[in-house]
């Protein structure tokens, strides 16, 4: 039998953007409802695959890349995906983004590639949209301003996410060693209404803030001291690597990851190099999923202590990207490429 001609649907950034990958709240909803079937057992969620040449230094200035595949079953529909992102920090001085891929949708009953797509629209987007889910149930609700570390694409979307967990929020404390600080307040000042101030030290970044997020290139030492850190009634997201210092987790109430198992392969976050140093016992990690779907509590006292540390999930893209290639059908978006015009070739 004669093999059919395939094509795929070729999605750029800016088709990404016009379907919704950006949507910071639509992504949410996605990863929700995937944290949820994860509950079920629905997911398939392999280890991300890092590769690191580890011979010629840190991923913090060798850089890596990273395969995500995962599977979702959503009853009516069914979603194989696997991002592949490479991180390069370097590459901000350059003028190119730190973190750039792809995003390969496979046909379920074929298992042949219907879709490619830029990947860092929606890798940020999403990583923005798990801290909003977290910040909803982990941080008060009653936070007037939040510290930052860090000032790159994805403390964009976290500023993003934060700003629509957080009803009260008014002012933001912006630190990142470079002038990149003055450009994240300027810019997202105008687009979320918030008061945003750039400061000149981390110290001064988290200092008496409720809610700290750091989200730094591939860190390799900690920039958020815990003497820094105020004693009660705080939220630490986590979003990088080895962003505060380990102690800081000795006061923690409650520490979460989103799936531990994968924080712990990964190995290079705050949260897994205090277990491995000790700082804490392994007992006492939960996984986010039970709390973002209502099946345990999050925060119950102004007065608790609370780390979170995603380490991001390929089911999250996978989820997104899966809206946004649907939305891309409906509306005639993208370009379509023959893969082959036939499958005989040898």
């Amino acid at each position: 039998m004669e093999s059919p001609e395939k094509n795929i649907l070729f999605l750029s950034l800016e088709d990404v953007i016009a379907c919704g990958g950006n949507d910071v709240r639509k992504a949410s909803e996605d990863i929700k409802r995937g944290f949820e079937l994860l509950l079920e057992d629905r997911v398939i969620q392999p280890f991300k695959t890092s590769l690191k040449v580890k011979q010629r230094g840190h991923e913090h200035s060798t850089g890596l890349v990273n395969v995500l595949p995962a599977y979702v079953d959503l009853g009516e529909e069914e979603v194989y995906s696997c991002k592949i992102l490479g991180a390069m920090p370097p590459n901000v001085e350059i003028g190119l983004p730190r973190a750039t891929g792809l995003t390969t949708l496979f046909d379920p009953a074929t298992k042949t590639p219907l879709c490619v797509m830029d990947a860092q629209v929606v890798s940020a987007t999403r990583t923005g949209a798990v801290s909003m889910l977290a910040a909803g149930k982990l941080a008060d609700l009653e936070t007037e301003e939040i510290g930052l570390v860090g000032a790159g694409v994805n403390m964009r979307t976290q500023l993003l996410g934060l700003n629509l967990a957080l009803p009260k929020l008014k002012r933001v404390k912006v630190y990142s060693r470079r002038d990149a600080k003055y450009r994240f307040a300027e810019e997202m000042g105008k687009r979320t209404g918030l008061s945003i101030i750039p400061v000149d030290t981390a110290e001064e970044a988290v200092k008496n803030c409720n809610l700290i997020v750091t989200c730094l290139p591939n860190m390799d030492k900690p920039v958020v001291k815990a003497e820094w850190v105020k004693e009660k009634g705080i939220t630490v997201i986590n979003i990088g690597c080895y962003e505060s210092e380990t102690t800081l987790l000795k006061r923690m109430d409650r520490v979460f990851a989103d799936i531990w198992e994968q924080n712990k392969h990964r190995g290079v976050q705050t949260l897994a190099l205090a277990v491995f140093q000790g700082v804490i016992p392994e007992s006492m990690v939960e996984d986010i999923a039970p709390v973002i779907t209502g099946k345990k509590p999050g925060r119950q006292s102004p007065h608790e202590n609370i780390f979170f540390s995603p380490i991001g999930l390929g089911f999250e893209d996978g989820l997104v990207a899966w809206r946004v290639y649907k939305e891309a059908l409906k509306n005639g978006i993208g370009k379509n490429f023959t893969l082959w015009k036939s499958c005989k070739w040898i």
